[in-house]
C-alpha cells in the first residue's frame, strides 16, 4: 500500500484501489501513534463529522490496509505485540500483588483487561436544562438519575463475612470463596 501521495502501480490501479490522501494519513497517525479514540483523530485530521467519518474510514480496505502495515511496521520497530504486553502486565501485577501493593496490581490488571477487549469503559452523557429549575427538582432530578444508574450496575461486592481468598493458578490469578 503506498503512503500518501504516493502513485499507485500498474496493478494496483487494475485492481481499482484508491489512493490514500493526506487526510487518511492525518487521522492514521493519530489514531496509531497520538493514543487519541477515533472519533478525536478523524476530528483532529479535519473532518466535519468526525464520529461518522472514522467509522467508515476504519471500514474502508484502503485504511484498513495501511493501519495494518503501520501496525507491522511498529512491531518490528519497537517489538512490542498485544501477546508480549499482556504477558508481561500479567508478571507486573503478580509482583505488585506480591509486594502487597494492590493498587498496582489493580491497575495492571485493569490495563491487562483493556489490551484484550475485555473492559471497555463506556459512559452516558445526558443534558439537561436546570435553568429553570427548583432546588426540589434538581434533587429528584438527581435521584432519579441515580436510580437509572444503580439500575444497570451490577453488584460484584463480596457477601460481607465471607472471606475471600486468592488461589494462584498457572495462567492467571482469581478470587475463590473460602
Amino acid at each position: 500500500m503506498p503512503k500518501a501521495g504516493q502513485s499507485l502501480t500498474k496493478e494496483q490501479s487494475l485492481a481499482h484501489m484508491k489512493r490514500l490522501t493526506p487526510q487518511h494519513q492525518k487521522f492514521l497517525d493519530n489514531y496509531m501513534y497520538r493514543d487519541m479514540t477515533q472519533t478525536a483523530s478523524a476530528r483532529e485530521a479535519g473532518y466535519k463529522n468526525p464520529s461518522v467519518a472514522a467509522v467508515r474510514l476504519l471500514k474502508n480496505p484502503v485504511v484498513q490496509e495501511r493501519l495494518e502495515e503501520m501496525r507491522l511496521e511498529a512491531r518490528a520497530k519497537f517489538g512490542v505485540t498485544i501477546d508480549k504486553s499482556v504477558r508481561d502486565l500479567l508478571k507486573l501485577r503478580d509482583q505488585a500483588w506480591e509486594m502487597g501493593r494492590f493498587g498496582e496490581a489493580i491497575r495492571a490488571e485493569e490495563l491487562r483487561l483493556k489490551a484484550t477487549g475485555l473492559l471497555i469503559n463506556k459512559s452516558h452523557v445526558t443534558h439537561e436544562d436546570v435553568t429553570g429549575l427548583t432546588k426540589e427538582q434538581m434533587i429528584e432530578k438527581l435521584d432519579e438519575f441515580r436510580r437509572l444508574a444503580e439500575s444497570r450496575m451490577k453488584n460484584i461486592t463480596p457477601v460481607e463475612g465471607e472471606a475471600q481468598e486468592i488461589v494462584p493458578d498457572k495462567e492467571t490469578t482469581t478470587i475463590s470463596s473460602v
